[in-house]
């Protein structure tokens, strides 16, 4: 008996910021059919591959997918499914401390993730600086900056 993987249409977004958080580079990217943890994957390939390819090499890569940030740090099994790609990773990125970050923490890129399934025709957008991020982005990057905490609103 095997186990159903729902897959549906997903998008990948990331960002890279210096110390002060300012954006130096960041992405949205259509992804097609995936799982989530596929998607997870595939996203955190393409941001790595963009921020080399705009000359930077992350020091932390954070993602809020705790089971992603297990298989990265070698601390449980990684799927067959993803296999491929998670030693991409490795290779790409050799010494890197990846880490778990909550949702929360996270809102600029799942905006951006957002952003991704919207536009299935161009496959991978890069911003260059945070003036060029869509609005909803902008304005997050700036309450992080001002240090304003993420709230989370849970349905009930």
């Amino acid at each position: 008996m095997g186990v159903l993987r729902e897959t549906r249409v997903s998008g990948g977004g990331g960002l890279l910021r210096d110390s002060a958080g300012q954006v130096l580079v960041a992405f949205s990217a259509y992804l097609g059919e995936a799982t989530s943890l596929h998607a997870e994957v595939l996203a955190m390939v393409k941001g790595v591959q963009v921020c080399l390819g705009k000359g930077f090499l992350p020091r932390v890569v954070q993602s809020d997918s705790k089971l992603l940030i297990d298989i990265l740090q070698r601390r449980c099994l990684c799927p067959w499914s993803v296999r491929r790609e998670v030693v991409q990773i490795w290779h790409l990125v050799e010494g890197v401390q990846f880490e778990h970050c909550y949702r929360e923490a996270n809102k600029v890129a799942d905006i951006l993730s957002n952003v991704g399934v919207s536009h299935p025709q161009d496959q991978l957008r890069v911003y260059s600086a945070e003036q060029a991020l869509p609005l909803v982005a902008q304005g997050e990057c700036r309450l992080n900056r001002l240090g304003v905490p993420s709230v989370r609103r849970v349905r009930v």
